[in-house]
């Protein structure tokens, strides 16, 4: 599996244009069924930042994600209304799920 979180600062003013951006690249990557799970979050209290959350079902499968025309769309955009991006990639071989109700 293989997770990645990180957190882009638009250009000031420029966070709501890159989020409309984005819109078909999340939607054709939620049909992938390699995606487990894609999201661009706006920070309520940073007018400027996104938070992004992925989870692939694997390296090779994020690899395939990267190498699709609606990815590369999404990057030409960004040196326009990008001004910092930091991204954290988590690989495991093995992921422990743990679900517990509480009364």
């Amino acid at each position: 599996m293989k997770v990645i979180v990180g957190f882009f600062t638009t250009k000031p003013g420029r966070r709501d244009e890159y989020l409309a951006a984005a819109q078909n690249h999340l939607q054709k990557s939620r049909l992938d069924p390699d995606c487990l799970y894609i999201e661009l979050l706006p920070m309520p209290d940073r007018p400027d930042t996104i938070m992004l959350g992925e989870a692939f079902t694997s390296e090779e499968a994020h690899r395939r994600h990267e190498d699709t025309d609606h990815m590369r769309e999404l990057w030409d955009v960004g040196p326009r209304l990008l001004s910092h991006v930091v991204i954290d990639n988590v690989i495991a071989q093995s992921v422990e799920h743990i679900d517990e109700r509480f009364p």
